[in-house]
């Protein structure tokens, strides 16, 4: 659910159960993938208690999200499941409370600390990692930040068929993972499914690269992907 839609149906969400069961299917992924890094393990719906947890959190999140707070939903609602995950390892299964939040450890956060500043701290901290992920993903395909602002297409046309290209190309079930094996946008391919002149593509190479690489990895870049698609005025893509 994009936080620039309207305040009206985002209240429709947390009173209409039927749009609320269909929203919590949608996310049943975005769920599982933070669970199962939290817990540093995989876990699989019907086996697991740990995604019941997890689904608990990700539905009082709902309730308790507010639009204007600037922070992306399903930024704070993997805080929220990640806080009730450390709470359901406190209580049950005391040794593990130590994996779940060694990476906290030396950053100050204690697991007994107010919810509030839990959710504050956890934020700012994932705001950070997400950056510094970022970075490390850009550089393996030889891009950074600086070279990104150089190539950001400066008018909103621009931008629209850019965004387009990178939409296209991170949800294709063939073209991406070309790109990952070989580090390189199958540029031809791309112009055949978009319809984009070749130029035009080559000239944002970079650009659709790298927001193609943040729409690919939705679940780990929530903070980057929303900024981004706000900034540009896009949507949600699933």
């Amino acid at each position: 659910m994009p936080e620039w839609e309207d305040k009206e149906l985002w209240q429709r969400l947390k009173e209409d159960s039927e749009a609320r069961d269909a929203f919590l299917a949608e996310y049943q992924t975005f769920i599982r993938h933070v669970a199962s890094q939290a817990c540093f393990h995989t876990l699989e719906w019907g086996r697991d208690d740990e995604l019941s947890e997890a689904l608990i959190a990700f539905n009082e999140a709902i309730d308790l999200f507010i639009t204007d707070k600037g922070v992306p939903f399903l930024a704070y609602a993997r805080v929220l499941m990640k806080r009730r995950l450390i709470d359901y390892y406190r209580k049950n299964h005391l040794k593990q409370v130590i994996s779940l939040d060694q990476g906290d450890i030396g950053r100050g956060i204690e697991i007994h600390i107010g919810l509030d500043e839990f959710r504050e701290q956890e934020q700012n901290r994932e705001r950070a990692e997400e950056i510094q992920q970022f970075s490390r993903a850009l550089v393996s395909f030889n891009l950074t930040y600086q070279s990104l602002v150089e190539v950001s297409p400066k008018h909103r046309d621009s931008r629209e068929t850019l965004l387009r290209a990178a939409r296209e190309l991170a949800f294709d079930p063939e073209l991406w993972p070309q790109v990952e094996r070989s580090g390189k946008v199958p540029m031809q391919a791309l112009a055949l499914k978009t319809q984009i002149h070749p130029k035009i593509l080559e000239r944002g190479r970079k650009y659709i690269l790298a927001v193609a690489l943040l729409m690919a990895n939705q679940h780990d870049y929530v903070y980057l992907r929303e900024y981004v698609l706000m900034r540009e005025g896009g949507r949600k893509d699933e």
